[in-house]
């Protein structure tokens, strides 16, 4: 969906929606209450606090009787003048409201044209602003989960496919290799040992039958395997990485994406300023201060804001830098003016309002800019197609995941190979052994008794065969299941042929879906494509008849999870539809 930029068009239809009218009643309220506060209401301090929260109470119900007035009228979209209009109107109804609760409890007000700019600058700008948002709130939400979503995949992919990750799949394969060879020319010496200890073949193969066994290769494959099963915190990356944490972190990212592609037109800078600073010199300025400066004002932030703008576009390396430190430093003009007139005359309700404008006003002013700089629905769309960057600390995050998501599936793979190839041969072995000792055949005996001291001198020639092409390679996973379940596939002609290491990832993923849809969906038929998706990706897809449906939320990240995942940096998905259950699952692999 495509989302308009929520400049200050007045003709634009906008989304409309109250549900951030609240909340800003409740920050008005209070700004209200420390500048009544501030202006010496304390000796009713608590009629004071009384009157604003029947007033806040007031004003909330008075914004849900309008929102149930538009919704009764289908009035989704308004203009901005439109809003504009009722924002004025709902200030006005909370003036009126707030005059007669100040008779009650007698509390003083300010004079009429103090309220009457307040009222106009509430009303024509901070009501329509946040409606506008909240109507749009659902759109923000979601296109930053997408940029989230992709921010990773992007990451995990770059991450997968560099140099340093390439160093690391090599080191923590031969660390499993290492100690894999250990263990077997362990075993090989402890059989050679035996096998010229002298004796007759009988006595020597009741000592070589336990050793046989395999004992300390069941005990590696054992813990391989146990190295999979585990759900640290680590490995859930994808089940976590919605956050605000990670808005904060990618932040100055975003930002600086945004200023390039989207960035803010002066007029807003301008606005956003005068809405922040013009409740400020109305409630604390005399009328005579108030008509000098605000004209000043108004020139200066005009400008600071084309001045802001021109850093932004400049060449420069840190112009992103230099405009930001500028948006703060402009946040100070209200409070050089007020220094102004207390060199010409001094006012001793400036005290406060020097307050404000030294402290609060600059950085209100810098987080507001800088945050609608990102949260503006147009500035989160041109970033969608943006070259995707993440920051250190969540590169690291993604590095560490990837590291160990490939651990734990070479893991699984080398246990599944000691346990089926390794010990299935020295099983096999020891019953050769055994029939020979029998029969007193010690050719036999010796021959078989090389053969193996011969494997293990070379246990791992089967480890990882010959690269195969996909066709291949995907019947060769198949193969096991037939018979079990009933399996019609599809493969693209132009994929078919396809040989490189990210085949062999394929038919792990191919594998795992079987196998899910036997074990836990108890399918005795499912449909496989495997079709191509662009220049640089397929896609996976299958549709089984599975009588057990999957869960809506996978609490148990096993390693099916982490072989989708390493092969698709996520992007992958199983639902039901009816009586049968859908897999997605898409990956780059160069054709």
């Amino acid at each position: 969906m495509r989302i308009p930029n929520l400049g200050f068009n007045t003709k634009t239809p906008y989304k409309v929606d109250f549900a951030l009218v609240p909340a800003v009643i409740v920050l008005i309220e209070f700004a209200i209450f420390i500048t009544q506060f501030s202006q010496g209401v304390n000796n009713s301090l608590g009629n004071l606090v009384l009157m604003r929260i029947i007033h806040t109470l007031g004003m909330v119900l008075i914004a849900i009787l309008v929102w149930k007035g538009f919704q009764k009228f289908n009035k989704s979209e308004l203009n901005f003048q439109t809003l504009a209009i009722t924002g004025v109107l709902f200030s006005l109804a909370g003036d009126l409201t707030h005059g007669i609760l100040a008779s009650i409890f007698g509390i003083e007000l300010v004079s009429f044209y103090r309220r009457l700019g307040i009222i106009l600058i509430q009303g024509s700008l901070w009501f329509p602003a946040f409606v506008i948002i909240g109507g749009y709130r659902k759109e923000i939400f979601q296109q930053f989960k997408e940029y989230e979503n992709r921010l990773v995949i992007a990451t995990r992919s770059r991450g997968r496919t560099s140099n340093e990750f390439r160093e690391l799949q090599g080191e923590i394969q031969e660390g499993i290799r290492k100690e894999f060879f250990a263990t077997c020319i362990d075993l090989k010496n402890e059989l050679d040992k035996n096998m010229h200890a002298g004796g007759n073949i009988a006595d020597q193969f009741s000592v070589i039958k336990p050793q046989l066994s395999g004992q300390k290769l069941r005990t590696f494959s054992r813990l391989l395997e146990s190295s999979t099963s585990g759900n640290d915190a680590k490995t859930l990356l994808f089940r976590y990485r919605h956050s605000i944490i990670l808005f904060f972190q990618q932040f100055r990212i975003i930002y600086t994406s945004a200023v390039q592609k989207a960035p803010l037109r002066k007029n807003s800078y301008s606005l956003m300023l005068i809405a922040l600073v013009t409740p400020t010199l109305i409630n604390f300025y005399s009328i005579t201060e108030f008509l000098i400066s605000y004209p000043v004002l108004l020139l200066l932030f005009f400008g600071f804001s084309s001045l802001i703008i021109k850093t932004q576009k400049s060449d420069s390396l840190n112009a992103i830098r230099n405009g930001s430190i500028l948006i703060f430093v402009t946040g100070f003009l209200p409070m050089i003016i007020k220094f102004t007139w207390l060199a010409i005359s001094y006012n001793p309700q400036s005290v406060f309002s020097i307050i404000l404008t030294a402290l609060a006003l600059p950085l209100a002013f810098f987080v507001s800019v800088e945050l609608l700089q990102v949260l503006r629905p147009s500035a989160l769309t041109l970033i969608r197609n943006d070259d995707l960057r993440a920051n250190r600390s969540l590169e690291n995050k993604v590095r560490n995941v990837i590291r160990e998501e490939f651990a734990r599936n070479l893991s699984h793979e080398w246990a599944v190979f000691v346990h089926g190839k390794i010990l299935t041969r020295l099983a096999a072995t020891s019953l050769k052994l055994e029939v020979a000792a029998k029969a007193g055949d010690s050719e036999m005996f010796n021959e078989t008794m090389q053969s193996v001291l011969s494997f293990l001198d070379s246990p791992d020639a089967d480890f990882q065969t010959e690269l195969c092409d996909l066709e291949t390679e995907i019947d060769s996973r198949l193969s096991p299941w037939r018979g079990l379940i009933e399996v019609s596939v599809h493969i693209d002609e132009t994929i078919k042929a396809i040989r490189n290491l990210r085949v062999r990832e394929v038919g792990q993923v191919i594998e795992e879906l079987i196998s899910n849809s036997i074990r836990h969906g108890k399918a005795s038929k499912i449909d496989l494509r495997i079709i191509s998706s662009g220049d640089r990706e397929i896609e996976i897809e299958s549709v089984d008849d599975a009588t057990v449906a999957p869960p809506k939320i996978n609490k148990n990240f096993g390693l099916g999870t982490v072989i989708f995942n390493l092969a698709s940096d996520g992007r992958w998905s199983i639902i039901r539809e009816g009586s049968s259950t859908r897999f997605r699952l898409v990956m780059e692999l160069e054709h």
